[in-house]
């Protein structure tokens, strides 16, 4: 229920917003975005050499290669490693649709004005 809350009144502030606070807003959190994007992809990159690394330090020359990715796997490193690439998608993913959130708003708020500036001109 506060979350509701909350949303209704980001709702209420962002009724009041001119076209050029949007734009710089929209900026700001775009740039986030990349900032976002970019480390959750050298995360997803990292994740083959984070668990070769792993695989490596369970390595005695006689454990299959099968059973090493599998200690691997449950490493706490390798974890919290996944933990780390889950949030910063998420966080990734959160910035993408406050963006995109944005970049409607100022569509919206400009053909509202188009249409008003329209209306004027009729009258």
């Amino acid at each position: 229920m506060a979350k509701i809350r909350e949303n209704q009144k980001k709702t209420n502030d962002s009724d009041k917003l001119g076209l050029e606070e949007i734009v710089r807003i929209t900026n700001q959190v775009g740039l986030d975005y990349v900032d976002a994007k970019k480390e959750a992809e050298r995360l997803e990159l990292m994740k083959s050499t984070t668990r070769a690394r792993l695989m490596i330090k369970y390595d005695d020359g006689k454990t299959s290669d099968v059973k090493l990715k599998r200690l691997s796997d449950i490493d706490p490193e390798y974890i919290e490693f996944l933990e780390q690439l889950s949030h910063a998608r998420r966080e990734c993913d959160r910035l993408k649709v406050r963006y995109e959130s944005y970049k409607n708003l100022f569509d919206a708020r400009r053909s509202l004005l188009s249409y008003k500036k329209a209306e004027m001109s009729i009258l």
